[in-house]
């Protein structure tokens, strides 16, 4: 009888419920931003044809940045994640460049026509994505990479500083001036990040993003009354931009599972 008992210490333990990542998900995110931007444009005068271009390496505060994001996971066996996510975020992203405009036709061609300051905020943006990641074996911890469209909502302005001929050493006196645009680009975006389960149904992630707004046309008149010979001067303008922006942020989800037991407390 002895021989048939079966000692506990014997016994398989308990299987260790795994994590699993397939769900919907809600989340909130918090992080910070910069951007560069590249533009080139025309200006139709009654002096004649401008143009003008400026570039700014990295211009823009490292912004205060803040929105949410749903998505949906599926995990395959082989812990290979594809999901998709859509979010928007409220954003203060501010720059500003000069530049001055070069009579490119008309009787004064090749000489100074005026200088502006050109000031832009991206307001928002929202993207969406596709995410692929794997769940590493040691814990419940996700790395992934992300891409999809991209729109963001931009306000700004551009104030004449000088007109004339001589702009920069002998302007003209003018007022006016000033003129305000604002635009809804659409682009592509980019990233990746890495996601930690740490209680369960809720994750925490760290996740950066490139945000890219190419060829982005921009328009605008604005007027300006200078003295005699030069009087009252209307010019239409015309920008073409190129647009980056750096997003770095951290998320917190609520995981609702349905394809799997989700990770036991105290794992």
């Amino acid at each position: 009888m002895a021989a048939d008992l079966e000692p506990s210490y014997f016994k398989a333990p308990p299987p260790v419920p795994v994590f699993n990542w397939t769900g919907f998900y809600i989340g909130g995110n918090l992080g910070g931003s910069s951007s560069t931007v590249s533009f080139q444009g025309t200006q139709a005068t009654p002096l004649g044809s401008t143009a003008f271009s400026g570039a700014a390496g990295s211009n823009g505060d490292s912004g205060f940045m803040a929105g949410g994001a749903v998505g949906f996971n599926y995990e395959f066996p082989m812990h290979v994640i594809v999901g998709v996510e859509a979010d928007g975020d409220w954003i203060n992203l501010g720059s500003s460049i000069g530049s001055c405009s070069t009579f490119t036709s008309g009787p004064f061609s090749g000489l100074p026509a005026g200088c502006a300051t050109n000031n832009s905020t991206l307001n928002n943006f929202e993207t969406a994505r596709g995410r692929l990641g794997y769940a590493l074996p040691w814990g419940p911890i996700m790395v992934y990479g992300t891409g999809g469209w991209a729109r963001a909502s931009v306000s700004g302005n551009s104030t004449v500083n000088c007109v004339g001929t001589g702009c920069g050493a002998l302007s003209a006196p003018f007022t006016g001036g000033t003129a305000s645009f604002s635009n809804t680009p659409s682009g592509w975006t980019a990233g990746g990040g890495v996601e930690w389960a740490f209680v369960p149904n809720w994750t925490l992630r760290m996740e950066y993003l490139h945000l890219q707004f190419d060829n982005v046309g921009t328009s605008y008149s604005s007027t300006t009354v200078s003295p005699p010979p030069i009087g009252t001067i209307t010019s239409t303008t015309h920008i073409t931009s190129n647009n980056g922006v750096q997003v770095w942020r951290i998320g917190l989800s609520y995981l609702f599972h349905f394809g799997g037991p989700p990770l036991a407390a105290g794992y």
